[in-house]
């Protein structure tokens, strides 16, 4: 068995490695408190949005029953996320002109990030060596849709962001009283 293990990652581009290299660095860094203005917030769902629906069309190509189920996904985990409030403790900051996001430290962003590496890389390797796989309806949904609900969560958790308002100061909601 460690022998296949060893065949089949000796195989893999070094492309890829330096991909989840940055997935960690990045999710490192989503794991701290931050600052953020509203382009950098749009960043990272808009990467993972083009990166997704990419996936799903060199894949799949472009055919209804797999572009339904990345939207399907991708709208149904944005209602999930906009329902719950993550991340639950960002607040806008400054004024509108110079507006600025304070986003609090969490694993969940890099959780997100590994789990699109973990199912990209695991249907590229079911590809390769199943290629038919490609022309598997089951398989079209079910990707798909994982890859629009991942998708959709970053993108839900930067709407949340962007809709919450300047938090008040802390003297200010106590004089208030």
């Amino acid at each position: 068995m460690q022998e296949v293990i060893t065949q089949i990652l000796s195989h893999v581009p070094t492309w890829v490695w330096a991909i989840l290299v940055f997935i960690i660095v990045m999710g490192v860094r989503q794991s701290r408190d931050q600052s953020m203005s509203r382009g950098r917030l749009l960043i990272l769902p808009i990467v993972w949005l083009a990166f997704g629906f990419w996936g799903v069309e060199t894949t799949f190509g472009l055919h209804a029953a797999p572009l339904l189920a990345w939207v399907a996904g991708l709208a149904a985990s944005l209602a999930l996320v906009r329902r719950s409030g993550w991340p639950g403790g960002a607040y806008a900051e400054g004024k509108a002109e110079a507006q600025r996001y304070f986003v609090p430290g969490s694993w969940t962003p890099m959780a997100l990030m590994l789990t699109i590496f973990c199912a990209k890389f695991a249907l590229g390797m079911s590809l390769a060596m199943n290629p038919a796989l490609a022309q598997q309806t089951a398989a079209a949904i079910g990707f798909s849709a994982l890859f629009g609900a991942l998708s959709g969560a970053f993108l839900g958790r930067s709407r949340n962001i962007l809709a919450r308002g300047v938090r008040p100061a802390a003297g200010l909601c106590e004089a208030q009283a």
